[in-house]
């Protein structure tokens, strides 16, 4: 994502005097106040033929639009620590304002400190599980082209972003060491409250660990990563939620082959087993990938089956030039509900993003 440099801001007197003063009583910023714009703008239109309940009428069309905004300030103080103040904000004309990331990040030799609303270390480390041509992570339209019929999700399905969203916490990163990559992330809520919780109605004390390696070859790259997850029960249990993930990824020339798993134990729901797996070749602008992911979720009590969903997908993106591309996928997915009915469901969906 470009940025766009919009003010420089002398920063003696915040930095040095007061909020860094904490840190290192010597510490002043040796360098003006960064303060840049950006963001971008992601059009989606697609075409699905799915499965209807008698009685229902479903469009075969539609529409999704992701617009956010984001602000950045950077300074270095003297002594080389480099301080990061960064907000995201969604600004889509039909939805009411509201921020998605809000978070504060000092960064040295000893690592990367972040306070604020930000998706923890196992998300941000992981980032795609499974590689895409057009869509990412955050982009999960096609899933949202098809009625769910089952509690499975395959949203956020790889990741501990799951179960704590942006909610406010605290990470820390650990610096590269031979490769080797460690951080632990903590919120004190699973949600977005602000100040003390009543524990017993709300999830609590949520803690993620993730360690990984990565590592190089004629041609190429490697990587590996595991993480676990654990936060306490709202019910005054011992466990509110637990679940452990491995991602793994392979890159050589212009193709990058990766995966996840994620084996999950929710406070009074079914555990759930899903992982994904996924290609991509690139050549100059063009891109191709080709994907599939499925969840399972264990039979629950008086059910005549378990749960499962999953869906392949097909994508190609054009980079049309700098923070400019057009993309296409194709995708089929096939659920089966409690019940043991099974609902078949595809299309094709083509977009535009524009990042600044």
């Amino acid at each position: 994502m470009g940025w766009l440099n919009i003010a420089r801001l002398t920063a003696p007197l915040l930095l040095g005097g007061v909020f860094v003063h904490g840190l290192a009583p010597s510490a002043r910023a040796a360098e003006a106040l960064t303060l840049s714009l950006g963001g971008y703008i992601h059009q989606y239109f697609f075409v699905a033929s799915q499965d209807n309940l008698v009685g229902e009428d479903i469009n075969p069309s539609g529409m999704f639009g992701d617009t956010r905004l984001t602000f950045r300030g950077r300074t270095t103080l003297d002594n080389g620590i480099v301080v990061r103040a960064y907000v995201r904000v969604f600004a889509e004309a039909n939805s009411q304002p509201n921020a998605d990331e809000v978070y504060v990040e000092v960064a040295s030799s000893l690592g990367r400190l972040r306070i604020g609303e930000k998706a923890g270390v196992n998300t941000s480390t992981i980032g795609d599980p499974a590689p895409q041509a057009f869509l990412t992570v955050y982009d999960e339209v096609v899933g949202d082209a098809l009625i769910s019929r089952t509690g499975v999700t395959l949203s956020d399905a790889f990741t501990f972003r799951r179960f704590t969203g942006n909610a406010l916490g605290i990470s820390y990163q650990a610096p590269e060491v031979f490769g080797v990559k460690l951080g632990v992330s903590y919120h004190p809520a699973v949600n977005r409250n602000e100040g003390p919780i009543n524990n017993s109605t709300k999830a609590n004390n949520a803690v993620d660990f993730t360690a990984g390696y990565e590592g190089y070859y004629p041609g190429g790259s490697y990587r590996l990563l595991a993480g676990y997850f654990h936060s306490d029960s709202s019910a005054l249990e011992n466990d509110g939620a637990q679940a452990w993930n491995i991602s793994a990824g392979l890159t050589y020339g212009g193709w990058e082959l990766a995966g996840a798993y994620m084996n999950a134990d929710i406070d009074g729901q079914p555990r759930e087993r899903a992982w994904t797996i996924g290609a991509l070749y690139g050549i100059g602008p063009l891109q191709l990938s080709a994907d599939f992911r499925t969840s399972k979720r264990s039979r629950y009590a008086g059910a005549a089956s378990h749960e499962r969903a999953g869906r392949a997908t097909l994508q190609t993106a054009y980079k049309l030039g700098p923070g400019i591309s057009v993309g296409l996928a194709g995708f089929y997915a096939k659920q089966k509900d409690s019940a043991g009915a099974s609902w078949g469901g595809g299309g094709v969906l083509g977009g535009i993003k524009v990042g600044f």
